[in-house]
């Protein structure tokens, strides 16, 4: 069920889909493609320079995206809320602009370089806030500071802050090696006999140095906190009530939109798109196809079954193998309170959508075909690690490889379909549970 057509997608030239040759020095020297794209590679080579139009586009998109960073620091109100969440994908899209173009400018590489860098700074930046945030006493600093008293070292952290934050720099110096360890070239000779990746490939260096990281990071906290979400452990603390923070950490629904208006933009620059490939080639290399109608059909049924399955017995049976086990599940009244504007139907309908569309796109389209189904998959679990906990994040696994082996057989429209639909089940299911506790 693979759509693959043994030809080059329209919108890209046949010289740059080949499929990554494990026995061949680079992926010029691969054998021309015969078989389902699903594995191919986004090289390029030198005998496909960027036009002029594109070169056009790609500058216009650096500037604008530096632009939207430099005016981060101007907004206030409601476009800051937006161009906050835009601050979560721009500079990803900028690193993948730059190692597409550092296929044929060396200048262009080492800008890509510096920009890893800061990249990765931003990166482990985040995930130790997130846990200084949960271990500091934010509530009592700020109620002495308010008196003009000057709080104590002891004051200012909570008991076990100092063990959370050991654990939180060992991690993520571990973190930073692994990423580090991406950029060696029989780092990525070993990783490609486990994901499709081409070692000599600099998009693919790039790309899997700055996952490794993400993926490591986003646990950190999590497992610094001795499992408990950052997020979540935000939503309980007293702290969002004296700063008026909570409506700041609660998800609305015009959030999801902001995050769905940055993620396919980002997603197709990180594609290629405008750099070595136009937007139609772009879409079918991210399996985003027109679905069949057999295939939009069991999309909808496998939607409304696996919700059904995960309802009844998935979440149940983790649930009770927490429980018996004596480990601490996911905090569900935390979760609910910060999921708590998006449980109506209009809220089902954007999580549909915009998890649907953009998880898909940027998990299931953009990463798996180059990582593989398992890390890919691992990186889904990971973006959900800071409000979910273990327990929790087993049944995201779960789900995602579901969706990943869909997407393997199909398409990612047709996993997008499953995805969307599972989401929209859940939560209406939750709006009905919600409508009968208030009768």
């Amino acid at each position: 069920m693979d759509n693959s057509t043994g030809k080059a997608p329209d919108g890209q030239d046949a010289s740059i889909i080949q499929p990554y040759n494990s026995n061949a020095g680079s992926v010029d020297d691969a054998p021309p493609v015969v078989s389902s794209d699903y594995l191919n590679t986004a090289a390029t080579g030198p005998n496909t320079p960027i036009s002029p139009r594109r070169r056009a586009i790609s500058i216009g998109i650096g500037v604008s995206s530096l632009f939207l960073i430099a005016v981060a620091f101007i907004v206030r109100g409601e476009a800051e809320r937006f161009v906050t969440v835009g601050l979560q994908f721009v500079p990803l899209a900028i690193l993948a602009a730059l190692a597409y173009a550092a296929l044929r400018s060396t200048t262009a590489a080492v800008f890509t370089y510096v920009w890893l860098a800061i990249v990765m700074l931003l990166v482990v930046l985040n995930s130790f806030a997130s846990v200084m945030l949960v271990v500091a006493n934010l509530d009592s600093v700020m109620g002495q500071q308010t008196l003009g008293i000057r709080p104590s070292l002891d004051e200012i952290f909570k008991p076990g802050a100092g063990e959370a934050l050991l654990w939180t720099t060992l991690l993520l110096t571990l973190s930073v090696l692994v990423a580090l360890a991406m950029l060696l070239r029989p780092v990525r000779v070993m990783m490609s006999r486990i994901m499709p990746i081409d070692p000599d490939n600099f998009v693919h260096k790039i790309g899997l140095s700055i996952l490794m990281l993400i993926l490591f990071t986003s646990f950190t906290p999590l497992i610094a906190l001795g499992g408990r979400p950052p997020i979540l452990e935000l939503i309980n603390s007293r702290t969002l009530d004296n700063i008026g923070a909570e409506a700041g950490i609660g998800v609305r629904p015009v959030d999801l939109i902001y995050q769905f208006v940055w993620t396919i933009p980002a997603t197709l620059v990180a594609a290629g798109w405008p750099i070595v490939r136009k937007f139609s080639g772009t879409l079918v290399r991210l399996g985003m196809v027109r679905p069949s109608l057999r295939q939009a059909l069991f999309g909808v049924g496998a939607g409304v079954g696996f919700a059904g399955f995960s309802i009844f017995a998935l979440d149940p049976g983790i649930n009770s193998l927490w429980t018996s086990l004596g480990w601490q599940p996911t905090d569900v009244q935390a979760f609910e309170k910060l999921l708590s504007q998006l449980i109506t139907p209009l809220g089902a309908v954007l999580i549909g959508v915009t998890a649907g569309v953009g998880e898909e796109m940027a998990v299931r389209g953009l990463l798996q075909p180059r990582i593989g189904l398992i890390a890919a998959n691992l990186v889904f679990t990971a973006f959900h690690a800071f409000q979910y906990g273990a327990d929790a994040l087993l049944s995201v696994f779960i789900v995602g490889l579901v969706l990943g082996l869909i997407r393997a057989r199909t398409n990612t429209s047709t996993s997008a379909i499953v995805h969307g639909v599972y989401n929209f089940v859940l939560v209406m299911t939750s709006v009905f549970v919600a409508g009968q506790a208030g009768q």
